[in-house]
């Protein structure tokens, strides 16, 4: 039997199975240094292709880590109380649990 994906439920899928938290992100491709303020957990020595894609999927073992990271991405809302990056760059970000639950989204 065929089962098609979106990438919403394979990151759910992917939490599930590897019984870890975890954040989806995705932007538009503005520059590299915004998305390296807009998300300061992305560089472009380690991260380059998730920049160039323009989305990538982080995965914690534990909630407080993947809610640290939540905190620091600065999406549509603006600046968060970790992260007072107010430029162009704006980056969605979705958390799941570690049973495949989606939690929150910064819209």
């Amino acid at each position: 039997m065929v089962q098609i994906l979106d990438h919403t439920e394979s990151f759910r899928q992917l939490c599930k199975a590897a019984s870890k938290f975890g954040m989806y992100i995705s932007f538009d491709f503005g520059d590299f240094k915004g998305a390296a303020m807009a998300a300061p957990y992305l560089n472009i020595d380690d991260h380059f292709q998730i920049i160039s894609d323009g989305c990538g999927i982080l995965l914690f073992d534990t909630r407080e880590e993947m809610e640290n990271y939540y905190d620091m991405t600065v999406g549509d809302d603006g600046p968060t109380k970790l992260n007072n990056y107010n430029g162009l760059t704006h980056v969605y970000a979705l958390t799941c649990d570690n049973t495949g639950n989606l939690l929150t989204e910064n819209t």
